[in-house]
């Protein structure tokens, strides 16, 4: 990646800031979800989820969908995870973590993928303000 395009994020903040949502349990839209078990990171969703905001960023879009029509799931499993359930949550201008999962906490759609008792591991990564979020389940 070229210099001076920050890529790294603290995966420790990152887990830490989702993790109390889920503890506390969160009111996403009108739905309230209750307190869920922590998320434990996993390398393969953050190498998915560095490949889709690297694609975003470099190629000048902002969707779930590639410009082949490929989805998360696809990105997840050609990083080698094998999954019963995924979700994503893509987002940007952000820049720090907690701007970016603040910003999911307020919208229904991402805030439930935070919050669903269904998810087990998360991997998230950033390509400048371009942040990609994913949730699996095997």
């Amino acid at each position: 990646m070229p210099a001076g395009i920050p890529t790294t994020l603290n995966r420790t903040l990152m887990l830490q800031l989702v993790n109390d949502a889920r503890k506390k349990g969160c009111q996403c839209g009108d739905t309230y979800y209750y307190p869920a078990a922590p998320l434990v990171w996993h390398s393969q969703l953050e190498t998915a989820a560095a490949g889709h905001s690297a694609d975003m960023y470099y190629n000048n879009y902002f969707a779930h969908q590639d410009a082949q029509g490929r989805n998360g799931g696809y990105r997840i499993t050609q990083a080698g995870y094998v999954w019963k359930a995924f979700g994503e949550n893509i987002a940007s201008g952000y820049k720090t973590e907690k701007e970016v999962v603040d910003g999911w906490l307020k919208s229904p759609g991402h805030c439930k993928n935070i919050m669903s008792s269904l998810y087990k591991e998360v991997g998230v990564a950033r390509v400048g303000t371009v942040w990609t979020q994913n949730f699996g389940m095997r």
